[in-house]
């Protein structure tokens, strides 16, 4: 019988999918009833979220996420409008001032409580940020100490304009609370799936997003070769230039929609395309999205590669982004092998890294809370594993 969730959230779209892909998963991995600005009235908003527990419940497990959670200490009304220059929120505007007592609200239930952070940055956490999650919840479902490293392991940190930034805050608490992390990855949808062969792509390359150090390195080299990397579109930029006129007030889902199948109409349109997690090594999700769309996936890898599953020469190539004009005229030479690569690549996200194969582990991780076995989750060699439970609730 499957567990009965109850998600506390905004009901509001980000431009990143995972925002919008994650509910989906979690109602095909658990029975959910959703609680929060967009998802009920303003009236059973009022009346709080221990009348709606006690109106629908029982539940098993309950859920939010920062979005929620770090709203306690919040001026509401600059909170609420930060969430609206994001996010794309439908709802009443003033039902979101409700935010800070839904979090106090979600921090004193006695059910097991998770957070989800797969929408999160943790790379400029502080002790703020660690405290107030760590009183808030008891299961934390975010990258896990394999895919986070200490600021020690970066070798190209301070290359990034943002590298004086990092702490090794959240590194330091997943590794000391390792029992209470889920280690969940970014993930696909169906829709992303493009079957195209590479050899009737218009385009050879492609460098998407924000041009970090090695991306910016990546495409010099290209440029060099008197090849032009396919790039983002000048939209994003005229909507960043807009909004900073106050031209475009918030989010508008017409553009989010439209940057996000542009995003994927330039990376399907090519053969190969070149990413790295920044000077942080992270697991961003175009690392995912890129063979999704059927395109060899180059990369600086991120830390965790292997154990997330990639495999150099198997479903994806590693490269220093100085070597990439080296890689461009070996798959040229041999274009067999390059389709073998993107089409193992591909499958792999299907099984390994899709929606259908993230709603497993977060049934698995869900039912484990609910009867308090969890004993914190990793991967090993591209699977999502529970850590064995004792008695004592250990790994």
């Amino acid at each position: 019988m499957r567990k009965r969730l109850l998600y506390v959230d905004i009901h509001a779209s980000f431009i990143n999918p995972t925002r919008s892909l994650l509910p989906i998963a979690l109602m095909q991995a658990c029975e959910v009833t959703f609680f929060g600005p967009g998802h009920v009235s303003s009236d059973v908003l009022a009346r709080g979220l221990p009348a709606f527990i006690d109106a629908y419940g029982p539940f098993d497990v309950a859920a939010s996420n920062t979005l929620v959670l770090f709203a306690e200490t919040a001026d509401p009304v600059r909170y609420a409008a930060a969430v609206q220059g994001s996010y794309v929120y439908e709802g009443p505007q003033e039902d979101l001032l409700f935010l800070p007592i839904i979090a106090r609200q979600f921090k004193a239930l006695t059910l097991p409580r998770l957070a989800i952070l797969l929408e999160n940055d943790f790379y400029n956490w502080t002790e703020r940020e660690r405290d107030w999650i760590d009183s808030f919840a008891d299961v934390f479902v975010g990258f896990g100490e394999e895919f986070s490293p200490y600021k020690s392991e970066l070798p190209n940190l301070m290359s990034e304009r943002f590298g004086h930034l990092a702490t090794d805050i959240w590194s330091d608490f997943c590794r000391h609370n390792q029992s209470r992390v889920a280690s969940l990855l970014h993930f696909v949808s169906d829709s992303e799936i493009d079957l195209s062969p590479l050899s009737l792509r218009p385009n050879l390359w492609s460098i998407m997003g924000i041009q970090y150090h090695a991306r910016g390195v990546a495409r010099d080299h290209l440029a060099k070769g008197s090849i032009t990397p396919v790039g983002d579109t000048k939209l994003r930029r005229v909507v960043h230039a807009l909004k900073k006129l106050r031209l475009i007030r918030g989010e508008k889902k017409w553009i989010q929609k439209a940057l996000n199948a542009d995003f994927a109409a330039r990376i399907a349109s090519t053969r190969y395309s070149y990413t790295c997690g920044s000077g942080l090594d992270m697991p961003i999700r175009k690392f995912f999205e890129i063979p999704a769309l059927g395109t060899l996936l180059v990369c600086r890898p991120f830390k965790g590669f292997a154990a997330a599953g990639f495999q150099d020469g198997v479903n994806s190539l590693v490269a220093e982004p100085d070597q990439i004009f080296d890689v461009h005229h070996d798959l040229q030479a041999n274009p067999d092998r390059a389709e073998k690569i993107a089409g193992a690549g591909q499958r792999f996200m299907v099984e390994t890294h899709s929606l259908n194969a993230r709603v497993r582990d977060l049934a698995a991780i869900v039912e484990a809370v609910s009867e308090r076995r969890f004993a914190g989750s990793q991967w090993v060699e591209g699977r999502h594993t529970l850590r064995p439970f004792t008695q004592g609730g250990q790994a």
